[in-house]
């Protein structure tokens, strides 16, 4: 079984000390558009998250994954879009965009302004490369059991076929969708 180590500090200097194509997995809740300040420690700019994404991709291995949760602020009533520069950004520098999942705040606190309540934060999960591992959250298939009437395809020629499937019956489980929520306040 491989070493588990969490490592504290900054995010910067702290992989300088990692040797390249060294991680599995790195879960990260960067400082997104400067929301958060963790004591004045930081202030998160373009240049940080560009450094901390290169630095990233340089220390994770082949097959690696980095899950990216990341939110954006709203200014002049815009949002930035700054979640989407970063993963284009991550991608720029070699990472694919395996997965784009949704981290949904159930019961989120409101707030009085004139949008829809902002409940969500995105989880981009990169890899370097295909992931080595994929041990998929299940959840149980209501379909379980029936039988899977297909869709009929037209693959281009005058003869319709059946999808990948036809006819076999729904397992008991099924992947988690790329939806996840939680709890945020009771």
């Amino acid at each position: 079984m491989s070493e588990i180590k969490l490592l504290q500090g900054d995010c910067l200097e702290l992989m300088k000390t990692i040797p390249d194509n060294s991680i599995d997995l790195t879960v990260t809740s960067p400082p997104y558009d400067n929301l958060r300040t963790y004591n004045n420690s930081l202030v998160w700019t373009e240049d940080c998250w560009k450094k901390a994404i290169e630095c990233l991709f340089r220390v994770t291995k082949i097959g690696g994954v980095v899950v990216w949760v990341v939110g954006d602020s709203t200014i002049n009533g815009s949002e930035t879009g700054t979640s989407f520069k970063q993963a284009l950004y991550a991608i720029s520098c070699g990472f694919n965009l395996y997965d784009t999942m949704i981290y949904q705040k159930v019961n989120a606190q409101p707030l009085n302004h004139r949008r829809y309540e902002q409940t969500f934060e995105y989880m981009f999960v990169f890899s370097k490369d295909k992931p080595q591992k994929v041990n998929l959250i299940k959840t149980s298939c209501k379909s379980a059991g029936k039988r899977n009437t297909g869709t009929a395809r037209n693959n281009g020629t005058d003869y319709l076929s059946k999808k990948h499937g036809y006819g076999k019956p729904y397992k008991k489980e099924e992947p988690k969708t790329n939806i996840w929520a939680y709890r945020d306040w009771e």
